[in-house]
């Protein structure tokens, strides 16, 4: 990702995330540079660096850099994708592949 996805030019790296070398992206390597321009102007908190809070924080954008553009869940370095089960409301458990293949939104909406 580029530098300014990372946050850095904010004072802060917010996302680190370094993808395989031979990453396929769904739709082009992602550019967060305008959602981080928000994000830095209009947050209302500021986790201590190295603190539980900001660890979390970057582990969900990269996971989010993960789950909505790399399609190949054989590339994804966030989760075990053997191990990985959600279910919502007690529904049927989706795998990484399904959460995959139907968009990580699209698994929490459900059949509706």
């Amino acid at each position: 990702l580029n530098e300014e996805s990372s946050g850095a030019p904010f004072g802060e790296v917010i996302r680190d995330y370094k993808p395989l070398p031979d990453t396929i992206w769904r739709f082009g390597k992602p550019n967060y540079s305008r959602v981080n321009k928000t994000y830095f102007q209009h947050r209302t908190k500021v986790h201590k660096e190295g603190s539980l809070e900001a660890v979390v924080s970057k582990i969900v954008k990269n996971w989010e850099v993960e789950s909505h553009h790399i399609a190949d869940i054989h590339h994804w370095q966030t989760m075990d994708i053997k191990a990985f089960k959600a279910a919502v409301n007690g529904g049927c458990p989706c795998n990484a592949q399904l959460m995959s293949d139907v968009g990580p939104y699209n698994m929490l909406l459900g059949e509706t």
